[in-house]
């Protein structure tokens, strides 16, 4: 019974159980197979090119989300804290695996449900099933609007726009890993000039530069910045 409570306590704070009845949550946690896993700090959840054939919920702890770009030229991290949930796009479409990896920075609780479970789920309960409508549809009509917004005119605003557009969360501290060289490709601009712009968002504080490295503790503040 104690188990049973806490599981139903859990599933409120989860956006895809959000706005079920109490009787609907009660034959969920009764008749739904849960999988909990304690995962220790440096360990990975999953790894890009996995399999997703489960919804990982991040219950509690830290993460960290790792991208790599299709040609390896650059690498970016980025932390996030639970309640997360893991790629839930990856479980359904043309391609179901994972494109990130996720790796633990601290002690976390996993909650997964796997692939069928996702489907009966929906199934039988239609909010539920709107909830997870939602949450995908969320996720392409943010992609289509990223298309088409425009692009800041400065290289400075350039430059943090393309982190941003390759990380989950527009805020929070990111770490890109990238040759001088490689982000002037990518930015189809001069490395010198890339010097330049990066040099002056150091010097007002937006980033910190390492050798290869670009190191942002607050996108938010960063975004905020070029917006100016």
């Amino acid at each position: 019974m104690g188990n049973d409570l806490q599981l139903y306590t859990k599933l409120l704070g989860l956006p895809l159980f959000q706005g079920l009845g109490k009787a609907d949550l009660e034959e969920v946690v009764a008749h739904t197979k849960f999988g909990f896993h304690k995962i220790e700090a440096g360990k990975d959840i999953v790894s890009e090119n996995d399999i997703c054939n489960r919804l990982h919920f991040l219950l509690n702890g830290q993460i960290e989300v790792i991208t790599t770009s299709a040609s390896h030229g650059y690498q970016i991290k980025e932390e996030l804290v639970a309640p997360e949930l893991l790629q839930p796009e990856r479980l359904f479409g043309l391609t179901q695996r994972f494109t990130k990896t996720f790796k633990t920075l601290t002690v976390c609780n996993v909650l997964c449900v796997e692939k069928d479970e996702v489907m009966r789920l929906s199934d039988a309960y239609m909010i539920f099933r709107i909830n997870l409508l939602n949450m995908l549809s969320t996720y392409a009509q943010k992609n289509e609007r990223m298309l088409l917004r425009r692009y800041p005119e400065s290289l400075e605003g350039r430059v943090i726009r393309f982190i941003a557009d390759r990380c989950l969360r527009p805020a929070g501290k990111k770490t890109v890993k990238i040759k001088m060289r490689q982000l002037a490709l990518e930015l189809n601009d001069s490395r010198l000039d890339i010097s330049k712009a990066l040099n002056h968002l150091e010097e007002n504080g937006v980033v910190a530069l390492r050798r290869n490295y670009i190191d942002i503790e607050r996108l938010e503040a960063a975004l905020q910045y070029i917006q100016q």
